[in-house]
């Protein structure tokens, strides 16, 4: 009897090692999965910032170029509206420009929010690819 239980905890402890090595070896895998996500992402994110600055900056000089001709072009329309009608003309002139400011600036928020979905779909496309096994 007591070689019975003997040879069932033998078994047992057996079976117990062999399943902690199996999750050993498995964490270990996803661990390494993991570590090729992780660069794979920081990768894309190098690359999405590389593309980005000079468009970012651009941007911006465009913006303060036309942050500096809006004002300059209100402080001339202050200044011509005492003259004739022609003001009027050139005053909506100026609200076509501010009106074309107001889309530029639109659709610069369009595009962060086009990468800030991009992103998000690379990740969860990412996580996908890490619950199907990493292929």
């Amino acid at each position: 009897m007591n070689e019975t239980w003997i040879i069932i905890l033998s078994i047992g402890y057996f079976l117990a090692t062999l399943s902690l090595i199996a999750a050993l070896i498995f964490l270990i895998v996803v661990a390494i999965e993991l570590r090729r996500g992780i660069n794979a992402f920081k990768e894309f994110l190098n690359v999405t910032k590389t593309k980005l600055d000079p468009t970012i900056n651009e941007a911006e000089k465009v913006i303060h170029g036309v942050r500096e001709s809006v004002e300059d072009v209100n402080e001339v329309t202050y200044k011509i509206r005492e003259l004739s009608k022609t003001v009027e003309k050139l005053n909506f002139i100026v609200s076509e420009l501010v009106t074309t400011i107001e889309k530029v600036k639109s659709s610069l928020s369009l595009k962060s929010s086009a990468l800030k979905t991009a992103i998000t779909v690379a990740a969860n496309v990412f996580l996908e690819n890490i619950k199907k096994g990493g292929k």
